[in-house]
């Protein structure tokens, strides 16, 4: 299938779907390969001129990656260095706590009212998966972290991120507290609570999950039916 994009909206079948939207509807197999095109329509359309001399990008001589760019000129490093499409890598965790009994989301100020998720947060140059994990929660929630296990990751073309996955473990001494500027709340939720949010019932605060397909959701539904 071939995709069209403006943004992070997609032209699928002659009718342009959001990407968000696409997450919940495509099987994972497709959904990626959707994302890989849009990373690569992302660098495409971001790389056309060299970022150390200006001159015009050209198609590389790469017979396996045919999207990769160099610089045109002959007298520039970065016609000899070739350029591929560079990836944001995200941390995104599942906090629990109680014996692993609650587990912990929170509502980001950007989105939407109500709508609650894992928390996460991009990787800085020099940092390991795992500080960035202990660095984003402190951060966001105040709360020291521990015995974290690595689970799965997906594609986040938004435009080109890695999202990878984590479970961890709140150390008892430390309290959940939202930063009051990504975060304005905090949930510690128990199984039979998220169960009545897939519901639409808990207890009339209207709270709903991130979408089915996402990462977020998946480790959720994993915690959920005790398969961590």
């Amino acid at each position: 299938m071939e995709y069209k994009f403006n943004g992070d909206t997609a032209l699928i079948n002659g009718t342009w779907k959001s990407i968000r939207e696409l997450i919940s509807e495509l099987p994972e197999e497709e959904f990626n390969v959707l994302a890989k095109a849009r990373a690569i329509d992302h660098f495409l359309n971001t790389n056309r001129f060299c970022g150390r001399c200006g001159a015009p990008m050209e198609q590389a001589d790469d017979k396996d990656i045919k999207y990769a760019k160099r610089c045109s000129s002959k007298n520039c490093e970065g016609h000899i260095k070739i350029s591929y499409p560079v990836y944001s890598i995200a941390a995104i965790i599942a906090i629990t706590r109680n014996d692993g009994n609650e587990l912990l989301l929170g509502h980001n100020m950007a989105w939407q009212p109500k709508r609650v998720s894992l928390l996460a947060g991009f990787m800085q140059p020099g940092e390991t998966l795992e500080e960035c994990a202990k660095r984003e929660i402190m951060e966001e929630s105040g709360l020291r972290i521990s015995s974290i296990r690595y689970v799965n990751s997906q594609p986040w073309p938004f435009p080109s991120n890695i999202m990878a996955g984590f479970y961890a473990e709140a150390d008892e001494n430390s309290e959940a507290k939202p930063d009051g500027q990504e975060l304005d709340s905090l949930y510690w939720l128990t199984r039979e609570e998220i169960k009545n949010i897939m519901a639409g019932n808990y207890n009339g605060k209207g709270l709903f999950l991130p979408k089915k397909g996402s990462l977020a959701r998946k480790l959720i539904t994993l915690w959920l039916n005790g398969n961590i």
